[in-house]
């Protein structure tokens, strides 16, 4: 027996059967136009097609598998690239829009730019053996020194993560999916990873931006007695070079400041956010991009750089 909700109910069913049947004949109509030669209508076409957002992407894949038109393919790719960038710069608006956005996340998005189907539970799934290794071996009682000579045998000797110079980095070293299948980065990329695993640990470890360096420092917690709010405030006990894992001490990094006559700033030596941290990874991978004459990345890149907003 009907009620007025089971009418209501198959009233809704039918309207949204009714709305997918439209927009399955839409659909279909706009591929047969896409080998048109006109270029206005193929603009009009590949627009239409790119607002229906990622829902689109399996039908556009599945035509490009039947057809043989490699201008259509060419297309179809092209399309589907800009459905995964609208998405992409979608997330990493909302990614920057949290105060304290996690860092992890962040990487994927950016990742997805150039990876748009990479696995992420495999990659949550890898980061969580490489913490729990760590965690297996931390204690209360060890100094921050002895903390760090774990955590450095753990991901260099054990996972073995390497580092290459920014010279010899290719735009794959920056993904962090690609870090973690190949275990091998550059000082951007490591310092990511380490800094997130160490966050997830519970360590004072954080990205700094020395001059023409980009190092990872662990931090302390000393008590200025002359500020009468008594707020705390970050001193580095040490350097970690990201992409060997090397300790530096304070005097090291002075040595090398005073060696090559450089200008340093207070900010240098502050600990860098989530978003600063995403922020230089992808001022450096706009070089590399730029460095190759990848005009299409580099814009790319360089249209998420512009959405920071570092003043609000």
């Amino acid at each position: 027996m009907f009620n007025s909700k089971n009418l209501r109910d198959i009233s809704l069913q039918k309207l949204s059967l009714d709305r997918y049947m439209r927009s399955t004949k839409e659909i279909k109509a706009l591929f047969h136009l896409l080998d048109d030669p006109d270029l206005e209508i193929y603009n009009t076409v590949s627009n239409k097609l790119i607002h229906f957002g990622k829902d689109i992407i399996p039908n556009l894949e599945d035509y490009w598998e039947h057809t043989e038109n490699n201008e259509v393919q060419e297309r179809i790719e092209a399309i589907i690239h800009k459905v995964n960038l609208n998405d992409v710069n979608a997330q990493f608006n909302t990614w920057l829009s949290i105060s304290q956005p996690n860092l992890l996340d962040g990487s994927l998005i950016v990742a997805r730019l150039r990876y748009p189907d990479l696995d992420e539970t495999a990659i949550r799934k890898t980061i969580k053996e490489i913490y729990q290794a760590c965690w297996l071996e931390l204690n209360n009682y060890l100094t921050p020194l002895e903390q760090i000579t774990i955590i450095n045998s753990i991901f260099y000797s054990m996972f073995k993560f390497q580092g290459l110079e920014i010279e010899e980095t290719k735009p794959n070293h920056f993904f962090i999916n690609d870090l973690l299948e190949t275990r091998t980065g550059n000082n951007y990329s490591l310092a990511l990873l380490y800094q997130y695993l160490c966050e997830s640990l519970d360590l004072p470890v954080f990205a700094v931006m020395l001059p023409k360096q980009y190092f990872l420092a662990y931090f302390g917690t000393n008590y200025d007695y002359r500020d009468l709010d008594r707020r705390s405030k970050p001193k580095i006990q040490f350097y970690i070079d990201p992409c060997s894992g090397v300790i530096y001490s304070q005097n090291d990094v002075d040595v090398y400041i005073k060696k090559y006559n450089l200008i340093v700033e207070e900010e240098n030596f502050l600990p860098q956010n989530s978003k600063q941290v995403i922020f230089q990874n992808l001022e450096a991978l706009a070089y590399v991009y730029e460095q190759a004459g990848d005009e299409l990345a580099f814009s790319e890149i360089k249209h998420l750089i512009s959405m920071f907003d570092f003043n609000a």
